[in-house]
């Protein structure tokens, strides 16, 4: 008897040395009980995390967990470590935690072990960022080189007569880019000289001089805002379709599967898109530039009373010179390949989900306005230098 009760007795010893972890369920809470030495000296129960993971899958209509560590014989940083762990389990999935049952000091220390990691997890964000950012920034040098270097390589073999080109894919992607946007640039452009004139007029007639009203328009029109605003039109239309089919086509991985196929995916998606637009967007500005006179003889004729003739003959008279049309013509051409070349760079480099996907169309379309503006504004100093004005 005497061996079995000092048996028993060591067994007691033994058990109080080790941590523990009970718990029990009252309607939508639970009351969950430390007990035992949580010392890092100590025996630790491997099970303990595993019976906190059975225990929370059990807890689904649990609304508070309150826990209590005043069975414990003795606690350090083992305890404040799992009772965090503990915390931030309950608090992912939105349920209470009653702290009444902790003693004043480990609450202190919860707090502060709270606010440590949360400053920690920022700080590492932080850095996590500008090393991301450090990493990438050669891609950012780089990429856009090789892209345009792939570019001019499936250019040439397609003078050559080697390119996978497609002309199914260049003449869709010319009605697309052309005759399907002929409504939006009508609309925009019969605005653009209507507004024009009226604004014109205001001026104009201080010093009785609204015939100049098709001066103002006519060449405007045909320097300017006819290539400007196609091209803005083309960048917010097709250049953000560009980026939206083949950041679709590398988010399926169907780009992989051209590469894989030994098809050069410059020659087959971007080349065909990028010619469509280089050689549509002129047309489109001439047209432009057409409409847009002829919402400046809209105002001319019905609210100023000249007549169609007259106001015709002015605007004849106003363009005689050819090079105010092929200035912007040629302007034209550079923002059609700008918008191209953009609008498939950002599709081919998107990234593979679809919030960077939706963010590589929006890049696409305010990169390509950023150079389509810059452009315009070195080439109008350029004109000016050379005296082409």
């Amino acid at each position: 008897m005497d061996e079995i009760s000092q048996h028993n007795s060591r067994k007691e010893n033994c058990d109080l040395n080790i941590p523990n972890m009970e718990w029990s369920f009252e309607g939508r809470e639970v009351f969950i009980s430390f007990s035992g030495s949580w010392s890092i000296l100590s025996d630790q129960k491997p099970n303990l995390v595993s019976r906190w993971n059975v225990l929370l899958k059990e807890s689904i209509d649990i609304e508070v967990f309150h826990l209590n560590c005043s069975g414990s014989t003795e606690w350090d940083s083992s305890l404040v470590v799992f009772l965090n762990k503990i915390i931030k389990d309950i608090q992912k999935q939105e349920k209470k935690v009653g702290m009444q049952g902790i003693p004043h000091g480990l609450g202190k220390l919860l707090e502060l072990s709270a606010s440590n990691q949360s400053e920690e997890s920022d700080d590492v964000s932080t850095f996590d960022e500008l090393e991301k950012f450090a990493s990438d920034l050669p891609n950012y040098l780089i990429q856009p080189i090789e892209f345009f270097g792939a570019v001019i390589i499936a250019f040439f073999d397609f003078i050559s007569g080697r390119s996978v080109m497609r002309w199914q894919d260049f003449f869709e992607s010319a009605r697309r880019c052309g005759a399907s946007a002929l409504p939006i640039v009508t609309l925009i452009s019969f605005l653009t000289g209507l507004t024009m004139a009226f604004v014109g007029s205001v001026q104009l007639e201080k010093f009785n001089a609204k015939i100049y009203v098709a001066d103002l328009v006519s060449l405007a029109m045909v320097r300017e805002m006819g290539a400007l605003m196609v091209a803005i039109i083309m960048a917010g239309r097709t250049g953000a379709s560009f980026a939206a089919e083949i950041g679709n086509m590398n988010l399926n991985e169907e780009i992989d599967s051209l590469r894989t196929f030994g098809i050069s995916p410059i020659s087959f998606l971007v080349l065909p898109r990028t010619l469509a637009l280089f050689i549509m967007t002129p047309l489109l500005t001439l047209y432009a530039d057409v409409v847009g006179i002829m919402g400046g003889l809209t105002v001319g004729t019905v609210v100023m009373d000249f007549s169609v003739i007259h106001y015709l003959e002015q605007t004849q008279a106003a363009l005689t010179h050819m090079w105010e049309v092929y200035s912007g013509v040629a302007k034209s051409l550079l923002f059609g390949l700008i918008i191209g070349l953009v609008g498939c760079y950002k599709g081919m480099y998107s990234g593979r989900d679809s919030a960077a996907l939706g963010k590589s169309v929006t890049s696409a379309v305010v990169v390509s306005i950023t150079f389509i503006i810059v452009t315009d504004a070195l080439f109008e100093t350029t004109f000016s230098y050379l005296e082409l004005r």
